[in-house]
């Protein structure tokens, strides 16, 4: 049986880009790329390729139309918004994301934005290094305990339910919103979970953490309306995708008090603008979309994409396939 080609094109560094290379299954011609090579260089690569690999999952219309034999579009992270799913359904390439290899990484990040929002982390630790140890001002006590509190959690896929996990250790009160994949009543009760309308979860938690794909439903879900319903010291967190929430509401909320702080790993422009009025914010957390690449899940990542690659190869269907749509 003749070797499948699988071209990888990734901005991983050369140790963690070889990393993956390596857990490629007996067989595989794994040919790895620059993601940021022009896209003539890319067409002349992906012309005779078997499978594509990608992360971040980014691939122009121009390459995509020129990978004629191209079985699977396997991507490495959890998201798909960058990829053009109906040009790609129209060309019979199946997309697949990553199965929740980084539901863990991204899990943890998400309860560490919750914390250092609720105990002012980077106020306190910036303060220190500028040698200010307790300002007369700051003797007040303004931070926060997580127990008794209600955790929100909107999107219950693989991260919401690792995020009700690890909350449950905080003894916090859990619910959810899901409109497309509630979960049943049985996993509601083994994770604690009651699902509620997505009005009812923002009026009554105190924490509300984002945990959806970026498509036409989710864009701008997070909006100056919404806002608006939360409690004065609710905290919003969001290492799912920029766009899910109105930046420049958010912005504004968090300079008038509407809810007391925000903890962000994404942005809806990645970098953002140095004028970003997030990044002037006190109140607002901000890490550089790192939640979810760490040193244990790019192996995960990569068996999870070989052995789907693999399960192509044999004649079987892909896992971890979204349904073909505009994500816009």
């Amino acid at each position: 049986m003749a070797q499948p080609k699988v071209v990888f094109f990734t901005n991983l560094p050369p140790d963690l880009r070889q990393q993956v290379v390596d857990r490629a299954l007996p067989g595989m011609n794994v040919v790895a790329a620059a993601a940021n090579l022009p896209d003539d260089e890319k067409i002349k690569l992906v012309r005779d390729a078997d499978f594509i690999m990608l992360f971040p999952g980014r691939l122009s219309d121009r390459v995509l139309q020129a990978a004629k034999q191209c079985k699977l579009i396997q991507l490495l992270s959890a998201g798909y918004d960058e990829m053009n799913l109906r040009l790609a359904g129209d060309l019979g390439i199946p997309v697949a994301n990553n199965g929740g290899a980084n539901r863990v990484a991204v899990a943890e990040h998400t309860m560490m934005l919750i914390l250092s929002c609720y105990r002012r982390l980077m106020y306190y630790a910036t303060n220190v290094r500028a040698g200010r140890w307790k300002p007369e001002q700051d003797r007040k006590i303004d931070v926060f305990e997580l127990e008794g509190k209600t955790l929100g959690i909107i999107g219950m896929g693989n991260i919401g339910q690792q995020v009700a996990k690890r909350a449950r250790a905080f003894d916090v009160n859990l619910q959810y919103y899901d409109k497309f994949h509630p979960l049943p009543p049985t996993q509601e009760e083994a994770l604690g979970l009651q699902a509620v309308t997505l009005e009812d979860l923002l009026r009554t938690s105190d924490v509300v953490t984002c945990h959806v794909p970026l498509t036409r439903e989710t864009r701008g879900m997070i909006g100056a309306r919404e806002l608006a319903m939360m409690k004065p010291t609710a905290v919003i967190v969001n290492t799912s995708r920029g766009g899910v929430i109105n930046e420049a509401a958010l912005a504004e909320a968090l300079r008038k008090g509407v809810i007391a702080a925000a903890g962000l790993d994404v942005m809806e422009h990645e970098p953002p603008d140095p004028s970003d009025p997030l990044l002037k914010l006190e109140n607002a957390i901000i890490t550089p979309h790192t939640a979810g690449p760490t040193l244990e899940s790019i192996p995960k990542r990569a068996d999870n994409s070989f052995a789907n690659i693999q399960r192509v190869w044999q004649g079987e269907p892909p896992q971890w396939t979204p349904e073909y749509e505009n994500p816009e």
